[in-house]
């Protein structure tokens, strides 16, 4: 975007022999286009929300928190395209085919077209989206900053609102046997009815939920700022474990299943393997370094931790967990 490729493609056009009314038209043009590049780049200040990626594996679409959303080769780097909304991007970006949908500080959510970023429809949101949005077959569902759970259809047309919460909501929603499981800075877990986002039932912890719940055989598991993981019948919202599990730090990030385990990172960076049945350590703690706000992803046999360090863990989760660590250049 700047220094010598930019610089020889201007001498280069210099050295034409054509008339300057034409070099200086098109100069003009490179430093528009570059100019708009830069200048989201200058913007970016932070990198919050989840990568999306194309079905094909081939676009990155990255939301930035300066207020873009960068489409990249995925091979190369290069920018397919950037959309400006000028609004903070805090949550990441689901990807739907040739659709792709993100929230913003705005109060609202874009759907863009995944090859141009051209603006398809927004909605209008009555908080701030700062959680990535969830699809589930024709739904696509979005939390609010005001306590609010919006299901839509795929032309951004309302289904239902849900406006119970007593607090905030950040999380990610899960979708399972329909039903929609979200928790709440209120420090609650709701469990919404996917058809008419009638409340089914809360359940109380001990501070915010923050992280996105995860439903795995009739049971939800859900990570808490308390330092808390709790497991809870996903039928009528009652305890699974005798006692919840404490990882002795909050924990921001979302845990995953893997291993037939639960995989969980407190935010001081100690991961631990529970049993789904018990709640029961297994193995841990692992070492990450450093604290853990990312959310953990997974293959299936590794579990891949980010933590606030330069560098990203790579856990298998076959029996007990086993780590390596891999420093990421600047």
């Amino acid at each position: 975007m700047d220094g010598s490729t930019i610089d020889a493609l201007e001498e280069a056009v210099d050295a034409t022999s054509a008339e300057d009314g034409a070099r200086s038209d098109f100069k003009s043009a490179v430093d528009s286009a570059t100019r708009f590049e830069r200048d989201a780049l200058d913007d970016i200040e932070a990198l919050y929300g989840t990568i999306g990626v194309s079905e094909d594996g081939e676009t990155a679409f990255v939301p930035a928190f300066g207020g873009a959303v960068f489409a990249l080769d995925t091979r190369t780097g290069y920018t397919r395209w950037i959309v400006v909304p000028d609004e903070a991007l805090v949550g990441g970006v689901a990807v739907d085919g040739d659709t792709i949908y993100v929230g913003s500080k705005g109060k609202r959510l874009y759907a863009l077209d995944a090859a141009t970023g051209e603006r398809r429809w927004d909605f209008e949101t009555d908080g701030e989206v700062w959680a990535t949005p969830t699809l589930d077959d024709e739904t696509i569902y979005v939390t609010s900053f005001e306590g609010s759970v919006y299901a839509l259809d795929r032309s951004g047309n309302q289904k239902w609102a849900f406006h119970g919460a007593d607090a905030g909501i950040a999380s990610r929603p899960a979708v399972a046997e329909g039903s929609v499981y979200v928790g709440a800075f209120d420090s609650r877990l709701y469990a919404l009815s996917a058809a008419d986002g009638a409340l089914q039932w809360s359940f109380k912890g001990d501070n915010w939920f923050w992280a996105t719940p995860v439903v795995e055989d009739g049971v939800v598991y859900a990570a808490s700022l308390d330092s808390k993981v709790y497991a809870v019948d996903a039928r009528t919202g009652e305890r699974r474990w005798d006692k919840p599990f404490d990882t002795g730090a909050p924990i921001r990030s979302s845990p995953i299943i893997a291993g037939d385990g639960l995989v969980v990172a407190g935010r001081n960076g100690e991961v631990f393997k529970l049993d789904l049945a018990t709640g029961a350590a297994q193995s841990g703690p692992i070492e990450a370094g450093t604290k853990v706000y990312a959310d953990l992803t997974t293959d299936g046999a590794s579990v891949f931790v980010k933590p606030t360090s330069a560098t990203l863990y790579v856990m298998d989760a076959a029996g007990g967990l086993a780590s390596q660590s891999f420093p990421l250049p600047d």
